[in-house]
């Protein structure tokens, strides 16, 4: 049975990821969330009940309780994790300059966007070298790119950073684990029907309203087909969740 742990799984597009892949009988999935008791994933759980959802606490901001998910998920998947998927993550200063970005704020979304999922892969890499899937899924976003980063001014500045850190952290560490065998790949979810997607909703309609923004579902849906077709070649790709290839 194919295993997955899910990280910021409590809501938005981690919940809809993790309600996707409990549709498969045949998926064993863990929620990696920092509450446990979320409306949101109570009533998921009893949407499926079946006791194919475990739910382990897990704190960006809390390096321990980090390693202590990955000891609790191991006591579930005794078989190893076949997929690792990160989703959590925060924005803050979404519309704020450079010049007024508080340090303070600035500093935490690197520290939680960028540092923490160094520990998360860290910690889960010993239950993904016994799985059999051996693939891990950062969700990063489009406002990583470098190329792309001239033409969004002003617009979530310190997110974009720390993502463009992530897409590093990514980039080279994946290239190692290849060698290893397991894929890692990079997904933009798309500009999605979420608290942190509507935070800038009027920004994002008047400047560029050719970009329409995607529900949850279709993300989720989008995000593990990506998933489910890299192969290992395809390691340390950059991709939207349609699957179209990112500029760098």
């Amino acid at each position: 049975m194919p295993t997955y742990v899910v990280t910021g799984a409590s809501r938005g597009i981690g919940l809809a990821i993790v309600d996707e892949l409990l549709k498969d009988e045949s998926n064993i999935v863990v929620a990696a969330v920092r509450d446990r008791n979320a409306q949101g994933l109570q009533d998921v759980r009893l949407k499926h009940l079946d006791s194919r959802l475990e739910v382990v606490h897990l704190d960006l901001g809390d390096p321990a309780s980090i390693r202590q998910a990955a000891a609790e998920a191991s006591g579930v998947l005794e078989g190893g994790l076949d997929y690792l998927i990160h989703c959590a993550g925060v924005s803050l200063q979404d519309l704020t300059p450079f010049e007024q970005v508080d340090l303070t704020l600035h500093e935490e979304r690197l520290r939680l966007n960028a540092v923490a999922p160094l520990e998360v892969i860290r910690s889960f890499l010993p239950l993904i070298r016994q799985g059999t899937g051996k693939k891990i899924m950062l969700l990063s976003s489009g406002l990583a790119s470098l190329q792309n980063a001239p033409y969004l001014p002003g617009y979530c500045e310190s997110y974009s950073v720390s993502k463009a850190a992530l897409n590093m952290l990514a980039r080279k560490w994946g290239a190692s684990l290849r060698t290893e065998g397991i894929t890692t790949i990079l997904v933009h979810p798309g500009w999605v029907d979420t608290d942190m997607g509507n935070s800038t909703k009027g920004w994002m309609s008047e400047r560029f309203p050719q970009v329409k923004q995607i529900s949850r579902l279709e993300s989720a849906i989008g995000c593990l087909q990506v998933l489910n077709d890299a192969k290992l070649e395809d390691a340390v790709c950059y991709y939207a969740w349609d699957g179209m290839r990112l500029p760098w």
